[in-house]
Order: C-alpha cells, then sequence, then structure tokens
C-alpha cells in the first residue's frame, strides 16, 4: 500500500498567518502541494535528461565514426 503524498511544515513556519481564515489556508495548502509535487517531478525529469546527455556524451568514444572525439576538456 503507498503512503499518499505529504509535506510536513506548521503554520508557525510562516508570518502573518493568524490573519488567514480556515479556508484559505485550506486552499494554502492544496496549492502548496500541487506546486511542490510539480517542483519534486520537474527535478526528477531534468536529472534523468542530465543523465541521459551524460551518458551520451561518455559513450560519444564508442562511435565508430569518431573514435576519438571524447568531449571531457580534452582531444582523445
Amino acid at each position: 500500500m503507498n503512503k499518499p503524498f505529504s509535506i510536513d511544515y506548521s503554520w508557525k513556519d510562516f508570518d502573518n498567518t493568524s490573519k488567514l481564515t480556515s479556508y484559505q489556508k485550506h486552499r494554502i495548502r492544496k496549492r502548496y502541494t500541487e506546486v511542490v509535487k510539480d517542483a519534486i517531478q520537474n527535478t526528477i525529469d531534468q536529472s534523468i535528461e542530465d543523465r541521459t546527455e551524460r551518458r551520451e556524451e561518455l559513450d560519444e568514444h564508442k562511435n565508430p565514426k569518431e573514435p576519438f572525439r571524447l568531449d571531457i576538456g580534452g582531444e582523445g
């Protein structure tokens, strides 16, 4: 069973929260969760893309057409 996604924080972590209604806090919590999930997913996607690009760079020396091309700050 998967645990639901949750973010731990307290309203004490922020300023001026005493001026918010309970409905406003509910809406903020819902939007905050969505924004954080999107940010984490974007970070995951970017990390995978970066790893793929780096792997392609490292595998470039296996290219039979250009076996000495390896872009790591010098020429192979």
